[in-house]
């Protein structure tokens, strides 16, 4: 009972890797004295990598007749072995054949003979299948902004004050004081003034729109002293009131709502 269950088994091995080759192209079939040979598929259309349409090239040697070359079109269900890379056509049918040499009576002859040679199934590479698949003539392409980043260069101190975008302004509790929130500068906006008020170091600086001219300043609006007391602001307080005026080096500020990079000595 043992051995006939191994013998089974080996059996069952020996068919599984027989059907998961690939032996090439041409293959051919002999059939009561008739012989086909069948070339690879060209593929018409895969969806959804499982119901194919191909057509193949063949020759068809009648018993004791002369060989007819022509072209057949089928039909069939794949199923992939990503393992093993070897694609199983199943379900095979063919929806249609020619033959460009013959009148249209032997042609329907030649038809029916094809027809019987018709395998339960045929395996193929899946590199082989792959390569024979139509590619789209073009693929969408995705819009992309390739714009290069615009150069700030200057020959004394500077900073870049970047903001993502026009400025998004969160207001300041309790204030008439709104912050931008799309940059990484303490960068506030009095809406009663229309001035802005940027930190920088330990100078404030403050200008009626982003691009400037920004000046230094001593003055804050006495909202500011209200910032100070918010947790979030908590490291304003040293320099709310600004601290006393030094000597230091007034820096150039050039404002960039895009992508920049600068070149600052």
């Amino acid at each position: 009972m043992k051995k006939s269950i191994v013998a089974s088994s080996l059996i069952l091995v020996c068919v599984s890797v027989a059907l998961g080759q690939d032996p090439g192209w041409p293959r051919q079939i002999k059939k009561q004295g008739n012989l086909l040979i069948y070339y690879q598929p060209q593929v018409d259309d895969w969806k959804n990598f499982t119901d194919l349409t191909w057509r193949m090239a063949f020759s068809l040697t009648p018993a004791g007749g002369k060989q007819v070359v022509g072209v057949m079109e089928l039909e069939g269900h794949t199923d992939v072995d990503n393992d093993r890379k070897i694609v199983l056509i199943s379900n095979l049918m063919v929806s249609g054949t020619h033959f460009p040499s013959l009148d249209p009576a032997i042609a329907s002859q030649m038809d029916q003979l094809v027809k019987t040679f018709l395998p339960p199934t045929v395996t193929i590479s899946l590199h082989r299948l792959v390569a024979v698949v139509k590619k789209p003539e073009s693929v969408p392409g995705v819009l992309v902004k390739n714009d290069p980043p615009a150069i700030v260069i200057s020959y004394s101190p500077a900073i870049l004050l970047a903001v993502d975008g026009e400025p998004s302004l969160a207001a300041v509790p309790k204030t008439d004081l709104e912050f931008v929130v799309n940059t990484t500068w303490p960068l506030f906006f009095e809406k009663s003034e229309s001035s802005y008020y940027l930190l920088i170091g330990q100078r404030w600086m403050t200008a009626n729109g982003l691009d400037g001219p920004w000046s230094p300043t001593a003055k804050l609006p006495e909202d500011m002293s209200t910032v100070a007391e918010d947790p979030q602001w908590a490291a304003l307080k040293k320099v709310i009131p600004p601290p006393a005026a030094s000597n230091g080096v007034i820096p150039i500020v050039f404002h960039s709502n895009k992508p920049a990079a600068e070149s600052l000595s």
